[in-house]
């Protein structure tokens, strides 16, 4: 299932012609290896479903393997509900927590937190906050084992600062899944490994996990289901799909989003995953999706394209002479976040200052498949 990556030579050169997946160095020397626009050509081998954070040190070697890359059920036709009903390789379903994943990574022989795409995100440091806490020392000395041992420990942030639909009482972070950093199995799924002693060791609470629960009642639960998100239902394999209910559904998005505009500000948000498998269900084509997604993955992948040539153009310059060659460009803003080393922000950048010219408010679907979708 999942491709042995020692090295950034194993994942990047598979890659390459995806505009859309990139490998850019952090401040602190990782380079970090990950989607910033998606559409649905992107994941499609195995060394694209990693690039979702995987990480990098300077001399290239694995540091850290978040989650793959997984779908929602229904977005994708071997994922469709009556095909999963039929399998037999179901090894576990988990809540599907409404939060924020944030991960291990060991770097110069030191634990570092990280989220999807940076290590000193607002939920980065939330997480730190948090594990500063004396309460929390044995998760902060459990996620340094396992670092330290060539691992990956993934953990679900919920807070009330960072809340996205469900409302947080108060900050917990729960173990969802370690990974080996070079396999990239999931090694929690192994009776045996010797993970499960340090977990039991350090007490180190867990995203639950519904022993005995079948997948078809877990699917007939979600039509009651309020004030949660759904399940992960996982394979034997390692792989996983995700099943959300329809009050969440309801609150993330609303029926308006089947305009043009609508749908590539849920892709620019890498929110129009969560929507696709129930357009589908519904008997939508997703051809016009397709279309808009992939025509706002091409102006990103332009966009993305211009600022580096910029940054390497004029890297060589102090910021002084760098500013002044390239203040009265319409991407100067995010050259000069190139050239610090920062996060480029050109998603927000183009939902501020684009998108509303280049996406217009015409409808996808006739009434009669929007009505269909609400029923």
């Amino acid at each position: 299932m999942f491709k042995t990556i020692r090295h950034i030579s194993d994942v990047e050169p598979a890659v390459a012609g995806k505009k859309e997946i990139r490998f850019l160095s952090q401040p602190n020397g990782i380079t970090l290896g990950c989607y910033l626009f998606m559409d649905s050509k992107t994941f499609d081998s195995p060394e694209a479903l990693e690039c979702r954070g995987i990480a990098f040190d300077r001399a290239g070697h694995i540091v850290s393997r978040p989650l793959h890359k997984f779908f929602n059920v229904g977005e994708k036709e071997w994922l469709a509900p009556d095909r999963l009903l039929s399998r037999d390789d179901i090894v576990a379903i988990y809540d599907k927590l409404d939060g924020s994943m944030v991960a291990t990574a060991w770097v110069d022989d030191q634990l570092k937190w990280r989220s999807k795409k940076s290590f000193n995100s607002d939920v980065v440091r939330l997480a730190t906050q948090l594990m500063d806490q004396p309460a929390h020392a044995r998760i902060s000395a459990f996620a340094k084992e396992v670092a330290s041992g060539g691992m990956t420990a993934i953990f679900e942030l919920t807070h009330p600062d960072a809340r996205i639909v469900v409302a947080q009482e108060q900050p917990e972070l729960r173990l969802l899944h370690v990974r080996d950093n070079v396999t990239g199995q999931y090694v929690m799924l192994d009776g045996g490994h010797s993970v499960h002693d340090l977990i039991a060791s350090y007490r180190v609470p867990l995203v639950h996990r519904f022993d005995g629960l079948s997948l078809s009642a877990a699917i007939d639960s979600l039509t009651e289901m309020e004030g949660r998100e759904g399940y992960v239902i996982q394979f034997a394999s390692g792989d996983m799909v995700k099943v959300k209910c329809p009050w969440y559904l309801r609150i993330h998005r609303s029926l308006s989003f089947l305009r043009e505009r609508d749908i590539a500000w849920l892709a620019l948000n890498e929110e129009l995953d969560d929507v696709k498998g129930h357009l589908a269900e519904a008997g939508i084509d997703l051809a016009a999706v397709d279309e808009v997604e992939a025509r706002l993955k091409g102006m990103l992948a332009g966009f993305l394209d211009e600022i580096e040539a910029i940054y390497q153009r004029d890297r060589d310059l102090d910021r002084k002479s760098f500013a002044i060659a390239n203040k009265d460009h319409p991407l100067f803003g995010l050259a000069m976040q190139r050239y610090l080393g920062k996060e480029v922000t050109l998603l927000d950048w183009y939902g501020r200052t684009r998108l509303k010219d280049d996406f217009s408010l015409r409808a996808l679907v006739d009434e009669t498949l929007i009505d269909a979708l609400d029923g």
